[in-house]
C-alpha cells in the first residue's frame, strides 16, 4: 500500500514561540499560530517574520542605564552603575559623575524615579531618597532628601502611630527641653535620637535616651497644656475618663483625663492654641457650657494652662534613619509620591501640591496626602494610569484609586477598589497606551491591567503569557515603548530574565488601539554566543539596552545599545565613523573597546563579509593582504547572532485506521516562502531516543544552505534581497520528526508561509 501523507502550511506565526507541550494539541490555536522555536525574529503585523533588528552601540557603561526627559527635546541617559551614579548627554558624553551611590550592580534593579521639574527623585530600598538636579543649562547636583522645615521648626514630613498601641506620653513641660515619660510597652533606644515625634499634633525632637521608657526631647512646636475646670452638677456624674469635652463659647476642646475633686474634672487640651486667648482654652464666660456626648456642664472656675497629661494621643515620623525609607517613588497630579515604607508597608504618601518636600497632611486640598491600604499588604509600587486613576500593586493585589474631575486627588478623597487578587512581584509595572503592565509573584506570568468601562467594575486584568512559562526565566525588569519605533510600525514590549535574555511581545493593534482581546505572541531574544542584556529601558518609541559582551580572553565589557531596524547585528558601529563617545585614545583602533576580540563585519548595510579578529589596540586585522576595503564608510562591525525558527508538527487527524498518529512519521518535503532574503539554511534534527551510541536529541543531522549570492554575482556588492520559494528533503523518521528554518548568517529576511509534508 502506498505511503499516505499530509501537507500543512502556515502563513500566521502571531502567537509566537509556545510551550512545546501542545505539540500533539492540534485543535489548539496557540499551536496552528505558533512555533516550538522562534528566537530572534519578531512577529509582524502582517503575522509573518522578519529576522529582529540589530543594536547601534552608542557609549560604554555598566548597569542600569535608561533614559530620561528634562525639558521638550532635550534628554539624557541616567546610569545606576556600581556605587556610582552617572548622566550622559544625548551624545553619549559624560556630563556628571558621582560616586558612593548605595546601590549596586545588583540592587540597582530596585531603584525607582521620579521626575518633577528639573529635579529626579530617586529610591532605592533602604536609604534615604536622593534628588537629582539640573540647572536647566549644563550643571548636575545632588542632595538628600529632605522635608521642609518651616521657621516654626515644624518639620513639614509623615507622621503615624509606628509605635505600640495604648502607650501613654507625657512631656514634663510645654515648651524647651522637656523629659518624655511613657507607660510600659515602649523601647527606646539611642536609635530614636533626631527623630521626632508628636504629642496631639504637636512636634518633639529626641536628643537623649534615658531608659526603654525615658527620654529627653527638645519641643518645636509648643504643647498644649491641660486645665482643671469646675461645674455643675459634678462632672464626674456626667461625663467618664475619656471624654471629648468642647466649650459651646471658646470653642475649645479637650479629653478628660481625671476627677481630682468633687465638682471638678482635668481636660488635655486638644486644640492647638494654648496662648491666653480665650478661643483654644476653656474660660468661664456669659457663662461657658462644657458640652460631652453624654450631657452638658456649667462652668462654674477654670484654671490656669497647666502641664500635658499622660495621653494616647501621640505619633512618630514614617521616615528616617530609625525607621527606614521608602523604597519607591513616582509624581502625579504635581505631587511627589511614596510607598513602600519599612515602617508602614501599606501605606501610601502624597506630597502637597507643587511642593515636592512638604509631606505634611492636613485638610486643605493642596495639603500632603498619607493613607494605607487595605489587607495589611506591602505597596511595591503606586502607578499613575493613562485614565488619570492610579493603580496599587501589592503582595496582597492590585487596587485601583479613582482620581477625576468631580474626584480630585485630595486629603479625604483617597479610596481603594480592588481590581485582582494577583500576588504581584517587586518588578516595577509600565504603561503601554491604557493598559499597565506587571509580573506576578512567580516571575512566570506578565498580566495586564486592562479598562473595561463597567460601572461597577472599570478595570480588570488578564493573562498576556499563557502556554509560554517556559521563555520566563526570573524576569526583573519590563520596558514598554509609549509609541512603535526601532524603525517599524509594530508595538512590542520587552520582558529582562535573569540570564541576560529578553522575551519580546507584539501586542496586536485594531485601528492603532492595542486589541488585548487578541493573541499577544512571545519570543526570545538572544545575543551571540557571548552576550548577556543586563538592563532594558523606554522611552518614548525608543528602546535603549546595557549589554554585556565577552568576545575575548581579557574581560566583558559593557555598552548601551539602541535598537536599530537599519542594523544586522549587535553593538554595532559605523567603523570609519565612530561615534564621539566611543572615540579611540591615542593611538588606538575604531575597536579599541574591544582589544583581541572577533567581530562580524558588513558593507551596505546588507552585505555580510565574515568574522574578523581585533588586534591588541583595537585595529581590524584584514583577512586578504590588498583583497579588500576596509576604509568604506559604510561598513559596519558588530556582533552576530542565530535566528531559529521550528515550526509544530501537527498531527493528521483521526479517521478510518491508517495508524495515523501511532506510527513514527517521516518529513517527505518542507518549502518556505521568503521575502528579503539574503540567505539562509534549513536544518533537520534528530528526535529519536537517547541512548548509547545514539545522537543527543535536538542534535542537527542534516543542513542544507542557500547563499546569499547565485553562482556568478559579484560577492563585493550587497547580495539581492530575494523572495522565493525554498524547498528541502529532511532525513529520517520519528515519533516527532522536527525540522526549521535557521537564519544564522547577518542580513534581511522575512518569513511570509512554511509548507510541510510529512507521512500520517
Amino acid at each position: 500500500m502506498a505511503t499516505l501523507s499530509a501537507t500543512t502550511s502556515q502563513r500566521d506565526f502571531s502567537a509566537g514561540e509556545v510551550d512545546p507541550e501542545v505539540k500533539r494539541d492540534d485543535t489548539n490555536p496557540l499551536m496552528k499560530a505558533g512555533a516550538r522555536q522562534m528566537s530572534n525574529w519578531r512577529i509582524l503585523n502582517s503575522k509573518g517574520l522578519s529576522n529582529r533588528p540589530g543594536r547601534r552601540a552608542l557609549f560604554l557603561e555598566t548597569g542600569r542605564v535608561e533614559e530620561v526627559t528634562m525639558a521638550p527635546g532635550v534628554t539624557f541617559f541616567l546610569a545606576f552603575g556600581n556605587l556610582t551614579l552617572h548622566v550622559y548627554d544625548a551624545n553619549g558624553a559624560l556630563v556628571f559623575s558621582q560616586a558612593g551611590m548605595p546601590w549596586n550592580l545588583s540592587s540597582n534593579r530596585s531603584v525607582r524615579w521620579a521626575v518633577i521639574g528639573l529635579s529626579i527623585y530617586i529610591t532605592c530600598l533602604g536609604v534615604q531618597p536622593l534628588v537629582l538636579t539640573w540647572d536647566g543649562v549644563a550643571t548636575w547636583s545632588t542632595a538628600l532628601y529632605a522635608e521642609t522645615v518651616t521657621p516654626g521648626n515644624q518639620k513639614r514630613t509623615f507622621f503615624s502611630r509606628l509605635s505600640p498601641l495604648g502607650v501613654t506620653m507625657q512631656p514634663s513641660a510645654r515648651t524647651g527641653s522637656v523629659t518624655l515619660t511613657f507607660s510600659a510597652g515602649m523601647n527606646l533606644t539611642v536609635a530614636h535620637i533626631g527623630t521626632r515625634m508628636r504629642y496631639i499634633g504637636r512636634q518633639l525632637l529626641i536628643t537623649a535616651v534615658a531608659s526603654a521608657i525615658s527620654a529627653t526631647a527638645t519641643v518645636q512646636e509648643s504643647l498644649t497644656g491641660s486645665q482643671v475646670l469646675g461645674g455643675a452638677p459634678d462632672p464626674a456624674t456626667i461625663f467618664a475618663i475619656g471624654d471629648e469635652v468642647q466649650g459651646l463659647t471658646t470653642n475649645a476642646k479637650g479629653i478628660i483625663t481625671a476627677f481630682p475633686a468633687p465638682g471638678s474634672m482635668t481636660v488635655q487640651l486638644i486644640t492647638s492654641q494654648t496662648t491666653t486667648n480665650v478661643f483654644g482654652i476653656f474660660a468661664f464666660l456669659n457663662p461657658e457650657v462644657v458640652v460631652g456626648v453624654a450631657g452638658t456642664v456649667v462652668l462654674s472656675s477654670q484654671s490656669v494652662i497647666g502641664n500635658p497629661q499622660p495621653m494616647t494621643i501621640w505619633d512618630d515620623e514614617v521616615m528616617n534613619a530609625l525607621r527606614g525609607w521608602p523604597a519607591s517613588v513616582f509624581s502625579d497630579q504635581n505631587r511627589l509620591g511614596f510607598c513602600n515604607f519599612p515602617s508602614i508597608p501599606r501605606g501610601i504618601g502624597w506630597s502637597a501640591i507643587g511642593l515636592p518636600n512638604d509631606l505634611y497632611v492636613d485638610a486643605q486640598p493642596d495639603n500632603a496626602i498619607f493613607e494605607l491600604a487595605p489587607e495589611k499588604c506591602q505597596v511595591f509600587d503606586t502607578v499613575p494610569g493613562a485614565e488619570s486613576s492610579e493603580f496599587v500593586f501589592t503582595d496582597k493585589g492590585i487596587w485601583y484609586i479613582a482620581i477625576s474631575a468631580t474626584n480630585p486627588l485630595k486629603p479625604g478623597s483617597v479610596g481603594f477598589q480592588r481590581v485582582s487578587g494577583d500576588v504581584c512581584a517587586n518588578v516595577q509595572p509600565r504603561i503601554v497606551q491604557d493598559l499597565i503592565l506587571y509580573l506576578t509573584a512567580g516571575l512566570n506570568q506578565v498580566m495586564a491591567v486592562v479598562p473595561v468601562g463597567a460601572t461597577n467594575r472599570p478595570y480588570t486584568t488578564r493573562d498576556l503569557t499563557e502556554q509560554r512559562t517556559h521563555l520566563f526565566n526570573g524576569p526583573f525588569a519590563i520596558a514598554a515603548p509609549t509609541s512603535p519605533g526601532g524603525g517599524f510600525a509594530e508595538r512590542y514590549i520587552y520582558v529582562l530574565n535573569v540570564d541576560g535574555t529578553l522575551v519580546v511581545g507584539r501586542l496586536q493593534t485594531v485601528d492603532g488601539q492595542v486589541n488585548i482581546q487578541g493573541v499577544v505572541g512571545w519570543l526570545p531574544w538572544t545575543g551571540g554566543a557571548s552576550a548577556s542584556v543586563k538592563w532594558a529601558a523606554a522611552l518614548g518609541s525608543s528602546m535603549v539596552f546595557t549589554t554585556q559582551y565577552a568576545p575575548n580572553a581579557i574581560g566583558a565589557v559593557s555598552i548601551v545599545e539602541r535598537l536599530d531596524n537599519t542594523l544586522y547585528l549587535d553593538a554595532g558601529v559605523l567603523v570609519n565613523a565612530i561615534p564621539a563617545a566611543l572615540t579611540p585614545p591615542g593611538g588606538k583602533g575604531p575597536l579599541w573597546w574591544l582589544p583581541n576580540g572577533a567581530v562580524d563585519l558588513m558593507d551596505h548595510s546588507t552585505r555580510m563579509m565574515g568574522t574578523y579578529q581585533i588586534d591588541a589596540d583595537g585595529f581590524i586585522i584584514p583577512q586578504f593582504n590588498g583583497g579588500e576595503d576596509l576604509t568604506a564608510p559604510t561598513l559596519v562591525a558588530g556582533i552576530a547572532w542565530t535566528a531559529t525558527l521550528e515550526p509544530f508538527i501537527p498531527p493528521v487527524q483521526a479517521g478510518q485506521d491508517i495508524s495515523q498518529r501511532m506510527d513514527p512519521r517521516m518529513i517527505e518535503k518542507v518549502q518556505v516562502y521568503v521575502g528579503n532574503s539574503t540567505g539562509f539554511a534549513m536544518v533537520t534534527y534528530y528526535s529519536g531516543q537517547s541512548g548509547p551510541n545514539l545522537p543527543v536529541p535536538g542534535t542537527v543531522m542534516a543542513t542544507r544552505r542557500w547563499s546569499a549570492w547565485n553562482q556568478g554575482e559579484d560577492a563585493t556588492q550587497p547580495p539581492a534581497q530575494r523572495e522565493q520559494s525554498y524547498h528541502d528533503t529532511p532525513i529520517g523518521r520519528y515519533d516527532d520528526p522536527r525540522w526549521a528554518v535557521v537564519k544564522d548568517t547577518p542580513g534581511p529576511i522575512k518569513v511570509l508561509e512554511i509548507a510541510t509534508r510529512v507521512t500520517v
